[in-house]
């Protein structure tokens, strides 16, 4: 993963840590249209994983989005596929390293650690988080899991005035084992749909909140 970062993401140095969003500049491209979502992808130069972005309008406040996407301990009761999830070192109250593993269809469980941060200005109604892969903070491979070594991502939202969200979801991931590329730009494009109405339904449930 890092010898294509430079490529690929911009990192800014905060204190101590590293800030992960996509590079600028274009060359998207409009792989689908669901609803209010659009996801768009582009390719990678070295690897024939693409990354994705999805820009969608959720139909919920954004205090409630963001409550149900910080919350992670509840990710296994509304998320697809995730099976554990849980918080192995937490630094203060914006940054935590949080060991996930999924069990998603057709192929073996996967399992990575991240290093997930927040931040937020309320004043201007914008809320950004964003993870990489540190799983030497996480637990030892397990039998039969695979370890993914691949997973940057960010969700980025704005309220809008008609009280809704604006959201994009960024992901650059890459599923590990023996699955074609052909076949994990597919699931993963999907996959961000699955995970954005997941969301969507979460934070219109006030009965958890």
């Amino acid at each position: 993963m890092l010898c294509i970062a430079g490529l690929l993401f911009s990192y800014e140095i905060h204190a101590e840590s590293q800030r992960i969003q996509a590079a600028p500049g274009n060359n998207w491209h409009k792989a689908s249209v669901r609803g209010q979502a659009v996801v768009w992808t582009r390719e990678v130069p070295g690897t024939s994983i693409k990354e994705l972005k999805l820009e969608a309008i959720i139909d919920a406040p954004i205090e409630q989005v963001w409550r149900t996407l910080t919350q992670v301990e509840h990710y296994t009761k509304f998320l697809p596929y995730m099976d554990e999830i849980k918080v192995v070192k937490q630094e203060g109250t914006d940054r935590a390293y949080v060991y996930h593993r999924v069990n998603p269809p057709l192929v073996s469980q996967r399992d990575y650690t991240l290093l997930v941060v927040n931040e937020v200005d309320t004043q201007k109604g914008r809320y950004y988080r964003y993870w990489t892969q540190k799983n030497q903070f996480g637990p030892k491979p397990l039998k039969g899991t695979v370890r993914l070594v691949v997973c940057d991502g960010s969700w980025s939202l704005s309220a809008r005035e008609d009280g809704r969200t604006q959201a994009t979801y960024w992901l650059y991931t890459d599923p590990a084992g023996s699955i074609p590329a052909w076949l994990a730009n597919t699931f993963n494009t999907s996959g961000l749909y699955d995970i954005l109405w997941a969301i969507e339904a979460r934070a219109q449930d006030l009965s958890w909140q």
